[in-house]
């Protein structure tokens, strides 16, 4: 039996407006919450990398020069590097850090687990690490000839930048101090 028929009066139509309205409203808050996180961690174009093998390629293939402005040799040594990381259970985040000119070169290595820590080369030797302890959220800020500045992510969410240098034959941390891991 319809309310009506039993003496109650239809309800207004424009009460239904308002809930309507903030359903739509609801649905591309949530849409839009959806979109913002596939933002953040796909990754961008200029991060995504081709997985490096240590197989060489053969040799009527192989330019002086490849696509990525690698020579021979320096390919080679940081095919070496990233060997280096791989002994030590690693995997190369990103190998545009590695830059081949420069005496000092670094590349971010993390493991399944996700613990990330930085490893330091002098031309195509291993001179170490950047801590004892790993990271969580660790990333390459700025790379010159003789100096390499990592940006360490805190559980504060704030970044601290710490300095690196090749100096006197050994690798110090030049421009402040490395975070304490319970913070990184």
């Amino acid at each position: 039996m319809a309310a009506h028929a039993m003496g109650y009066p239809p309800a207004p139509r424009r009460r239904r407006w308002p809930s309507r309205v903030l359903g739509v409203l609801a649905t591309a808050a949530f849409l839009g919450t959806g979109v913002a996180i596939a933002m953040m961690v796909m990754p961008k174009e200029e991060e995504k990398e081709a997985p490096v093998s240590n197989a060489p390629a053969p040799a009527a293939e192989q330019p002086e020069a490849s696509k990525s402005g690698l020579t021979k040799s320096q390919r080679a040594a940081r095919r070496a590097a990233v060997q280096t990381l791989a002994e030590q259970g690693y995997a190369p985040v990103k190998l545009a850090d590695w830059q081949p000119g420069n005496d000092l070169r670094v590349l971010i290595g993390e493991t399944d687990t996700g613990a990330m820590r930085a490893f330091f080369f002098v031309k195509r030797d291993f001179v170490g690490n950047d801590d004892a302890a790993t990271s969580s959220r660790l990333r390459v800020s700025t790379v010159g000839d003789e100096a390499i500045t990592l940006a360490y992510g805190l559980t504060t969410g704030s970044t601290e930048k710490v300095r690196f240098e090749w100096v006197d034959g050994t690798l110090q941390a030049t421009g402040g101090t490395v975070p304490a891991a319970t913070l990184r």
